[in-house]
């Protein structure tokens, strides 16, 4: 008998709801409904329809964790699930925001990737517990800021990120657009058997870094650049550029989290450094594209549906 779960969603984040919803599971999921008002001086009021039948079944709340506000309704809304004496609390954040803030380099630095952290460790717990689900994770070590009950569960793109590779064409050389990924470079193309290039780049101020080394031979070769997210996508054309005077073929990039902000897409489409631009919908801003020929957008519905752990 299939194990019967409400599951609840922030409005940008409402599709993939629909389709972990409607994917092929043992759990029989039930849409709920969020009645949402926004008063003129900026309060929110929230109110879960039809809550009787919250009572004693897992509740599921999908949202990223994209704005300040997005945090705070994540907060309210599944408060409220647990006040409604859900049997156990699933929280799926495909994309965890401030993932980069995950420690402070400088005295007096806020390292709000720990504070969300904690703020949702601080729910009320239900009678079977509070499960947090996040997906290719910026900095690994952000799943351990959880405290107390709450159980973090980390899920990866890997079999999205493997098709993509598949998709550019055969023998590709799996790149980095910086040190902050060689490691995952390194295994990824070990395990595809794949030849695998990495740069490093020497910061020259704030927000001014350049190539100082390119380790290996591209020339000729289809390279493909992965990256955790795109935001400006400045970091990756500047990679591109490293490939591209070292003779490249072909360049695409890959990503998990298509952030995409100030006009990424179309710069980095503009630049004439791409083939493609390959990512997951993590990211409500990925959406937009999936209907340009540069961006080739996959679900990450299947990674999220077969991750949840919840049962009777």
């Amino acid at each position: 008998m299939p194990v019967k779960a409400n599951i609840f969603s922030s409005r940008p984040y409402a599709f993939l709801a629909e389709k972990i919803a409607a994917a092929p599971s043992e759990i029989d999921f039930r849409l709920g409904k969020i009645e949402h008002t926004r008063f003129p001086d900026g309060e929110n009021y929230y109110r879960l329809l039809e809550a009787r039948e919250i009572r004693n079944s897992p509740a599921v709340y999908v949202a990223g964790t994209v704005s300040d506000a997005a945090v705070m309704e994540m907060y309210n809304i599944c408060s409220a699930l647990v006040m409604e004496q859900c049997s156990s609390l699933h929280i799926v954040i495909p994309y965890f925001g401030y993932s980069t803030m995950e420690r402070a380099s400088r005295r007096g630095e806020v390292v709000i990737a720990k504070n969300i952290a904690r703020l949702l460790s601080s729910l009320p717990t239900s009678a079977r517990g509070n499960f947090v689900y996040m997906v290719d994770l910026h900095s690994l070590g952000t799943q351990y800021y959880f405290e107390g009950s709450i159980r973090p569960i980390h899920l990866t793109a890997e079999p999205l990120i493997r098709q993509m590779i598949a998709d550019v064409g055969e023998n590709p050389v799996l790149a980095t657009a910086d040190m902050g990924r060689a490691k995952w470079v390194q295994k990824m193309s070990g395990r595809l058997g794949l030849d695998s290039a990495y740069i490093m780049k020497q910061r020259l101020s704030g927000e001014q870094t350049e190539v100082v080394a390119l380790n290996a031979n591209v020339s000729g070769r289809r390279v493909v650049i992965y990256d955790d997210m795109i935001r400006s996508g400045e970091s990756v054309i500047q990679a591109a550029r490293a490939y591209d005077a070292a003779g490249a073929r072909e360049i695409h990039i890959l990503a998990t989290h298509g952030v995409f902000v100030d006009g990424a897409v179309e710069r980095l489409k503009g630049s004439g450094l791409f083939k493609s631009l390959r990512c997951t919908n993590t990211h409500v801003n990925a959406c937009r594209f999936a209907a340009d020929d540069f961006v080739k957008v996959y679900d990450i519905t299947p990674v999220l549906a077969a991750g949840l752990e919840i049962s009777n």
